[in-house]
C-alpha cells in the first residue's frame, strides 16, 4: 500500500492557521502526494490550492468540509462552481458566524476578555466565515485552558452557551454534494450526533453516502474503539470506502488536539482516490 493521500486539511480561509500554498508546499515537503482541502463552508482556496499543486508536484483534490445539523459532511472531487453548492455554503458561512460574534458577545459581556473585532483582526482571510474554533483558540491564548476543556465548560453553563444553530439537515447536504458530482463521506463520526447519524445510516447510504471518515488523527477519548469497530461494521454492509486524514489546522493547533494531527500522519492509499473517482 502507498498512503500518500492526506484527505483531511484546513487553510486560513476556514479555521487553519496557514495559508493555501503553505500548506501545499508543507505536503510536499512530508512526501504528500494527494492532497484534499477540506475548509469548513468554503472552496475559496481550491484554485490556488490546485496551482500551487500543479507548480510543485502534488495533486490536489477539489473537496469542502459541510457542516451539517448532525455532523459534517467531507465531499469530494465536487465542482466547485456548481450554483447550488455555493449558495448552501454562503448560507452555511453567514449562520456561522452570526453565531460566532453573538456567543463573543455573551463571553464578553459574562467577563471573557474577547471581543469579534479582535478575531476578525487576527484572522482576517476568515472574513466572513469565523468559527467557534478561532473563539476558543484566542480565549486560550488569554490563559482561560484548551479548547477541549474549555468548551463542556462554557456549554454546561447557560449564560456562557452559544446559540443554538439551524443548519442544513445532513440528509440534504450529502444529497447536494451529488449534485455537484461530488463523493459524500461523514466526518469523524464520532464526534457530533453520531448516535443518530448511525441510526440513519440507511437513509444517508440512500440519499447518496459513499464513505465514512475511520481516522483523523484523533484518539481518545474523542475516537473510541466501540465507534471505530461500528465504522467497519457498516463500511462492510453497505459497501462504503473508509477515508482518512490528518484533519490539519496548524503547527501549532496540532499540539492542542487529542492524538496526531500533523499533515501527512493519517495518509489513505491512493486506491481511496481511484474508487471515488469510480464512483462519480
Amino acid at each position: 500500500m502507498t498512503k500518500n493521500a492526506d484527505l483531511h486539511t484546513h487553510s486560513h480561509y476556514s479555521d487553519g492557521q496557514i495559508s493555501v500554498k503553505e500548506l501545499v508546499r508543507l505536503a510536499k515537503e512530508r512526501d504528500v502526494k494527494n492532497l484534499a482541502l477540506t475548509d469548513h463552508n468554503c472552496v475559496k482556496g481550491i484554485e490556488e490550492a490546485i496551482a500551487e499543486g500543479k507548480k510543485i508536484g502534488v495533486n490536489v483534490i477539489p473537496a469542502v468540509e459541510i457542516e451539517a445539523d448532525t455532523g459534517e459532511i467531507l465531499a469530494y472531487f465536487i465542482d466547485y462552481k456548481n450554483k447550488e453548492l455555493l449558495k448552501e455554503l454562503t448560507i452555511n458561512r453567514k449562520k456561522t458566524e452570526a453565531r460566532t460574534k453573538d456567543w463573543c458577545d455573551k463571553l464578553e459581556k459574562f467577563g471573557y476578555k474577547i471581543s469579534f473585532e479582535k478575531i476578525r483582526k487576527k484572522f482576517p482571510k476568515a472574513k466572513g466565515n469565523i468559527n467557534a474554533f478561532y473563539l476558543l483558540y484566542l480565549l486560550y491564548k488569554k490563559g482561560y485552558g484548551k479548547p477541549l476543556k474549555l468548551a463542556p465548560k462554557l456549554w454546561k453553563n447557560p449564560k456562557t452557551r452559544p446559540k443554538e444553530l439551524k443548519k442544513i439537515p445532513i440528509i440534504k447536504a450529502v444529497r447536494l454534494v451529488r449534485k455537484a458530482s461530488g463523493i459524500p463521506v461523514l466526518a469523524h463520526p464520532w464526534i457530533d450526533d453520531f448516535e443518530i447519524n448511525f441510526r440513519n445510516m440507511k437513509n444517508l447510504v440512500n440519499a447518496g453516502l459513499k464513505g465514512i471518515e475511520i481516522n483523523n488523527g484523533d484518539r481518545l477519548p474523542l475516537r473510541k474503539k466501540i465507534v471505530v469497530k461500528q465504522i467497519k461494521k457498516f463500511a462492510k454492509k453497505y459497501n462504503l470506502i473508509l477515508t482518512s486524514g490528518s484533519d490539519f489546522h496548524g503547527k501549532e493547533l496540532v499540539k492542542l488536539m487529542p492524538g496526531n494531527h500533523n499533515l501527512g500522519k493519517n495518509n489513505c492509499d491512493e486506491r481511496i482516490l481511484e474508487k471515488m473517482r469510480k464512483l462519480r
